[in-house]
């Protein structure tokens, strides 16, 4: 069964939170404070638990406080549990510099737009002129015994964030080049938790950022997708993630798995701020020509117009008939069917079958043999991203790196130890047969799919997020269900909150698009839900077990 929680009243909550925020500071990130300058407390209490963006612009428009004030309750906050989590990569020691310049511009001038003055963070595949992208390598930098992997500028997702104003609190962790959907455990600062449970996998790649939004350390984060690194994480920890399709968001400036699966999206506490975020992610840049296919589909009235309270009103879906992963648990089952009465009380016509009979597993497993599979462009694409890092990176290819350390890049991984000089076939994809091939058959399994969409009418499809709960750490794999179609595909999808097992897992829905560059009506079908339900509820955290231990974060 599936557990409803009531939505959590602000007075209540506050109470409780307040007692949890109530432990001594740890020393080490006191004394990591102390080196940013932050020892000044900020006046009056400011609750950041679930703190949403559109929450904070609304506070600000009151006069209730500055983001100067917002980011040092951010920064308490992460000094208190941060070292408890281990989300962390690296804090940025100019997000209170940042803070200020953004108060200062929004008395002379006005909030820039929903993200001027909000803490957010960035996965840390994700560049940030000046700082070491880790990767979650240990051989990326100087601190953990490697090369310091430097960018000379931003990724343009991270560009276009600082240009809407938001305040970069800092890099999250991932595993080791993005190779694990279920965990994020790095040889660069070991495992990251879940902010529902320490027991609980956090999900990957993308669990670093997960955890952080989830457990109120920022207001909302990025996260990237090659095959389900948005939406395990967003789904393992009741958040909202957006996994667009493939070339409406930028990906240059982000160190790659696959380029041509590869994505970035947001992770946030609310539809309405993933709709934002999005909005300022998407549109057309040089620095990835591939963006220029999505460009004319980006709505001119913005992604934010879009939410719908009536938006699952008269929409077909399809629901999950096994074909595209394993049978549901008794446990899944029960909450999913709960959450199908939902949306057929929200006006949506559930249509069953949908696979079956469709032609589409004859077409799907005809994968080509040469097709390789997990990461069969890695080599030629971290090659490509490491010389547009610039000089002043430690090293600009692969063999550089090893040249200069003597060892071989990714062997000493902390999850699948492998080789990148022996992922795919090392040269040029474009040359070589096995990719043609592979990129035909995603075009005919894509073909497919819209056959199927347009046959049955459908607006898109309607899947739990995993077919067992949630699982613990050395439990096996998190069972998401659209992992690797969607990808294969490039579909946009959006990942709800749905509630929570009777073990406290988080539950989650999927609603997948009937085509390319439908996230407005996904936007649409999820706010719907979303507001019908607010199924999303602050995780307790472990008051009790605040560390006094070492934080691994770096303030470069």
């Amino acid at each position: 069964m599936v557990r409803i929680p009531a939505p959590p009243g602000r007075g209540a909550s506050t109470a409780k939170r307040s007692r949890s925020m109530g432990t001594l500071r740890s020393a080490v990130l006191h004394a990591a404070l102390l080196l940013l300058g932050l020892l000044a407390v900020a006046s009056g209490y400011i609750d950041v638990v679930e703190l949403t963006a559109s929450e904070i612009q609304e506070a600000y428009g009151q006069g209730e406080y500055t983001a100067e004030e917002l980011t040092m309750a951010f920064l308490e906050r992460i000094e208190k549990y941060g070292s408890v989590y281990n989300a962390f990569v690296y804090l940025n020691p100019d997000a209170i510099e940042t803070a200020r310049a953004m108060d200062k511009e929004y008395a002379e001038s006005g909030p820039r737009g929903p993200l001027h003055g909000v803490p957010v963070v960035i996965k840390d595949n994700q560049n940030l002129a000046g700082v070491p992208t880790s990767n979650g390598y240990w051989g990326f930098r100087r601190s953990t015994g490697g090369l310091d992997m430097i960018p000379s500028r931003d990724a343009s997702v991270v560009a276009r964030l600082k240009e809407a104003g938001a305040i970069i609190m800092g890099k999250t962790n991932l595993p080791d080049f993005a190779r694990s959907g279920t965990v994020s455990d790095s040889s660069a600062i070991n495992r990251t938790y879940n902010s529902y449970g320490l027991d609980l996998v956090p999900g990957g790649s993308s669990g670093g950022t997960a955890t952080a939004v989830s457990g109120s350390f920022a207001v909302l984060g990025l996260g990237t997708e090659t095959g389900g690194s948005i939406q395990n994480p967003s789904a393992a920890q009741s958040l909202v993630g957006i996994k667009p399709s493939v070339g409406l968001v930028p990906i240059d400036g982000i160190a790659p798995l696959v380029a041509q699966r590869d994505v970035a999206g947001p992770m946030t506490k609310s539809v309405e701020d993933a709709a934002a975020t999005l909005e300022i992610l998407a549109g057309a840049t040089l620095q990835d020509v591939r963006t220029y296919n999505g460009a004319d589909a980006i709505p001119e009235e913005g992604y934010v117009s879009f939410l719908d309270e009536e938006g699952l009103q008269g929409k077909r879906l399809g629901v999950y008939d096994g074909v595209w992963g394993n049978p549901l648990s008794p446990e899944v089952e029960a909450a999913y069917d709960g959450m199908l009465d939902i949306v057929r009380e929200l006006g949506a016509e559930l249509v069953a079958n949908v696979f079956n009979n469709s032609g589409w597993n004859e077409v799907y497993d005809d994968t080509p043999e040469t097709y390789t599979g997990y990461a069969e462009t890695l080599y030629h694409d971290l090659n490509l991203y490491f010389q547009d890092l610039g000089d002043t990176s430690d090293f600009n290819s692969v063999e550089e790196w090893e040249e200069k350390t003597n060892r071989t890049m990714g062997d000493d991984s902390a999850v699948s130890p492998f080789s990148v000089t022996e992922s795919g076939s090392g040269g040029d994809p474009l040359t070589d047969p096995a990719y043609w091939e592979y990129a035909g058959w995603r075009s005919r399994i894509y073909l497919q799919y819209r056959k199927i969409m347009e046959e049955q009418q459908l607006d898109g499809l309607i899947y739990p997020f995993s077919s067992i709960p949630l699982p613990k750490f050395d439990e096996g794999g998190v069972g998401a269900i659209t992992v690797p179609q969607i990808n294969h595909m490039g579909l946009p999808q959006i990942t709800l909150p749905a509630g929570y097992l009777d073990g406290g897992e988080p539950f989650a829905i999927n609603i997948i698009g009937n085509d390319l560059y439908t996230e407005p009506d996904l936007i649409s079908m999820g706010y719907a839900f979303e507001q019908a339900t607010m199924l999303r509820e602050a995780p307790e955290g472990p008051s009790e077990q605040v560390s006094f231990g070492s934080c691994q974060c770096t303030t470069f």
